[in-house]
């Protein structure tokens, strides 16, 4: 009777071993996906590419890790990310940093997240790494970070020697994305925009008026919709430029700067030199010939044969006649019974239009001292690696190119990258608002320290 009760218990045990060795068969991860956009997360999978397990690589990402993606699709697990990730309030333009490793591709993920993304309004820029080795994988455990982002910022550090792994280790993947591009980075503390570096330093409370609601801002007066601008894959460039590769070339001339003169009468000089312009005129450095060969001397009146009515008495010379009157010679002096002024330390020039009184001999009528251009005989770029043809510096301007910017269907880009319903408009209502150079954050003001980026 006991043999006939043992044999269905040990069945019933084989059994349930099976199945549980089945379950955990079936679970066994084959494959690994790992994704950086700080967060950083591992998303292991099964042999039917559902989510076993999912791992917090840093503490950004902890609180988007938790057993709702157990068991789910690649397919539910993006777009359970993608919610998680608009809810936290990222940004709709994020970088991703996508490495695989087992029987998964990481270009067909790679589509299949930037499809996914985008159905959520999130426009998203792949970064494939296709191989992690052992020196990014110290580098992960020392920085706490994943191999993946080790080896990326390694390809930075690589095209900017500048730049140590130090200051990048903490950063998110758009600014590593940025640095990359641009060559521009920040301290630790701060965060990359455009060609600042901006740190929280301060919160305040918000100021309380009629505002735009949420999802609109305003532009000349009125409340529209708006959303970010996106980022298409190619590069474009300013109209006067062209592009090539990743950069935006441009060719031009500009004059040259004369650098030698000759004189075929008189002397090279300047206009400072010669007192024709001040310190800070535009023309000040300007060359002219300066030729006084013919040029004449101011006289006393006294000397003069212009016609000029003077008198001379006991050695001095008197000019300007006027008759004695009851007070007698006010501001003048009395001469043989009539007023004259004192011209003893005049100096004119004969027939001078420019009515200038000198202050000796030795000086030259200006009248009489003839200018002439100079004949240029060689030319110098001021410009760094401008190229000198002639009187012309011949100019190539290099510069980066950037990702053409658009907006979504329905929305209007507008002169200062903003992108806009015109369609959708609304009221303002009663809320919170800040400063120009503060940012809102619920009902406070965030104050910035701003920085200029390092390059």
């Amino acid at each position: 009777m006991k043999k006939k009760i043992i044999i269905p218990i040990i069945g019933l045990l084989i059994l349930i071993i099976g199945t549980i060795c089945l379950i955990k068969y079936n679970n066994r991860v084959v494959s690994t996906i790992t994704i950086d956009i700080n967060p950083s997360i591992e998303i292991n999978l099964n042999k039917k590419e559902k989510v076993v397990k999912m791992k917090a690589l840093n503490e950004d990402a902890k609180e988007l890790v938790n057993k709702k993606y157990n068991n789910k699709t690649l397919d539910e697990t993006f777009n359970l990310l993608a919610t998680d990730l608009i809810e936290k309030g990222y940004d709709n333009n994020i970088d991703v940093i996508l490495y695989t490793d087992g029987n998964i591709k990481e270009k067909e993920v790679g589509k299949q997240l930037e499809f996914i993304f985008g159905q959520n309004n999130i426009h998203t820029e792949i970064i494939v790494i296709e191989e992690v080795t052992k020196e990014d994988k110290e580098l992960a455990k020392k920085y706490n970070i994943s191999p993946a982002k080790a080896s990326y910022i390694k390809t930075i550090i690589k095209e900017n020697e500048n730049i140590n792994i130090d200051v990048l280790a903490n950063k998110p993947v758009t600014e590593l994305n940025e640095t990359k591009r641009t060559g521009r980075y920040c301290d630790r503390e701060y965060t990359l925009e455009g060609d600042w570096c901006i740190k929280e330093i301060d919160r305040k409370p918000a100021k309380r008026g009629n505002v735009c609601p949420e999802g609109y801002n305003e532009k000349d007066g009125i409340c529209y919709e708006e959303v970010g601008v996106l980022e298409k894959d190619n590069y474009v460039c300013r109209s006067e430029f062209t592009l090539e590769g990743d950069k935006c070339v441009r060719n031009h001339t500009m004059e040259a700067i004369p650098s030698k003169y000759v004189c075929n009468i008189g002397t090279a000089k300047t206009r400072l030199e010669l007192g024709l312009s001040g310190p800070n005129d535009g023309d000040a450095n300007s060359v002219v010939c300066y030729d006084a060969s013919n040029a004449t001397h101011p006289m006393s009146p006294c000397e003069t044969n212009d016609g000029t009515e003077y008198t001379y008495s006991g050695g001095t010379c008197y000019w300007h006649r006027a008759p004695v009157i009851a007070e007698g010679c006010p501001g003048k002096v009395q001469v043989n019974g009539e007023c004259w002024d004192d011209a003893s330390n005049i100096l004119i020039c004969v027939g001078a239009r420019d009515g200038k009184r000198y202050n000796s001999r030795d000086e030259f009528c200006e009248d009489s001292i003839k200018y002439y251009d100079p004949v240029v005989t060689e030319y110098k770029c001021e410009i760094e690696n401008a190229e000198l043809s002639g009187d012309k510096c011949l100019i190539e301007e290099i510069e980066d190119a950037q990702k053409e910017r658009y907006c979504p269907n329905g929305y209007t880009k507008t002169e200062d990258d903003r992108c806009i319903n015109k369609n959708n408009i609304t009221e303002k209502v009663d809320g919170y608002y800040c400063d120009n150079d503060e940012r809102l954050d619920k009902n406070e003001c965030v104050v910035f320290d701003v920085v200029e980026a390092h390059n």
